[in-house]
């Protein structure tokens, strides 16, 4: 389990996409999935705040601020695969561990409520945000500081 900086703003990158595409909240509906990189906005810039278990954190955007966290739609139990963004509280669903692998993308996140087999993914079509169980590129992510990230104009 990885110990996150929780002062820096990040965007969310996958070995899928890799620069081209950054992790964001995609519509008023709470959903999320990725976006083009030269299109950095307060949805697509995160943030950490811990919970009450060590190296479990609430993922957060700018634009939603702390009132708004990363969470499982409890559809089918622990076999729930949906994601959106919805009011922060105590639900296992928000609590996201960063898992160290190896790589550019040094990070597999899951989260308390679905467990330590599933892990945050995107759709190779739709880009659109889920957990999967297995090893995808989709599911290895980088958390790159905000103030690193280059945006061309051209």
């Amino acid at each position: 389990m990885a110990t996150i900086n929780t002062s820096v703003i990040y965007v969310l990158k996958n070995s899928f996409t890799a620069a081209a595409k950054i992790l964001a909240q995609s519509s008023s509906d709470g959903s999320l999935s990725m976006v083009n990189a030269s299109n950095v906005t307060s949805n697509s810039l995160w943030f950490l705040t811990p919970t009450h278990t060590a190296h479990q954190y609430h993922l957060h955007t700018v634009a939603n601020g702390v009132q708004r966290s990363l969470d499982v739609i409890n559809d089918n139990g622990v076999q729930s695969i949906g994601l959106h963004m919805t009011g922060t509280g105590d639900f296992s669903g928000q609590y996201w561990q960063f898992n160290n692998v190896p790589g550019n993308y040094p990070y597999k996140l899951s989260n308390a409520f679905t467990g330590p087999s599933k892990y945050l993914d995107v759709y190779s079509d739709t880009y659109v945000a889920h957990l999967s169980s297995g090893d995808f590129s989709g599911q290895y992510w980088s958390l790159t500081p905000a103030n690193t990230v280059i945006v061309t104009t051209s």
